[in-house]
């Protein structure tokens, strides 16, 4: 019987998955953006709404714009409201929630810029707050068209990974390897790869 050494790899999902000593915490998170603790600097300087934006998925994305433009509309609804239904020509007066459901879809008309003309203002102040909203419009709806272009514009390889990655022999040596394919319609073309992997590695003596 002889003894020696059996060498075993194990691949492990570590929470401390940094290289070195000095080193401690994951590197990239598990949604691929980086671990980066970002200290000293107020939220406003730290956070990019544009690139936040970007990277929300599309049922969040779409949400926060239709969120943004119902609630865009209530304010002005309300300052509508506020300066009086009076001010206003075409609104139906029946009942205060009436009022408001027309003050309300007369904001949506004036922000979307479709203007279809049964209410109208009347009157300085209805008007002066009828421009700014228009004006608001046009910009949100640029800001809006911008954010879609830059979503959709984005090169995405849609890539799926093997679940198993192994050792085996190559090019006269060893080599982790995995296998990666694109699941959509698209085609990969001068890819190149770069893996930063954290692997345990460890001995055990055995005796036969």
């Amino acid at each position: 019987m002889t003894g020696g050494f059996r060498k075993k790899i194990r691949q492990k999902n570590a929470e401390n998955s940094g290289f070195g000593t000095n080193a401690s915490g994951r590197f990239i998170n598990k949604d691929g953006l980086p671990n980066v603790q970002r200290r000293g600097v107020n939220v406003f300087n730290r956070l990019s709404w544009y690139h936040t934006m970007l990277n929300l998925s599309s049922f969040r994305f779409i949400s926060y714009l239709v969120i943004a433009y119902i609630l865009i509309n209530l304010l002005f609804a309300m300052i509508y409201y506020l300066i009086g239904v009076e001010h206003l020509t075409g609104i139906d007066k029946s009942d205060p929630l009436n009022e408001f459901i027309d003050v309300f879809f007369f904001s949506s008309q004036t922000f979307t810029t479709v203007g279809y003309g049964r209410i109208a203002p009347v009157g300085f102040l209805a008007s002066l707050v009828a421009t700014f909203e228009a004006f608001l419009g046009l910009l949100t709806f640029a800001i809006a068209t911008g954010l879609f272009y830059g979503r959709f514009s984005r090169p995405r390889a849609y890539l799926r990974f093997s679940d198993i990655a192994v050792i085996a022999p190559f090019q006269g040596s060893s080599a982790l390897m995995f296998r990666l394919a694109p699941y959509k319609n698209n085609a990969l073309t001068d890819a190149d790869v770069i893996l930063s992997a954290a692997i345990e590695v460890s001995y055990r003596k055995w005796r036969c």
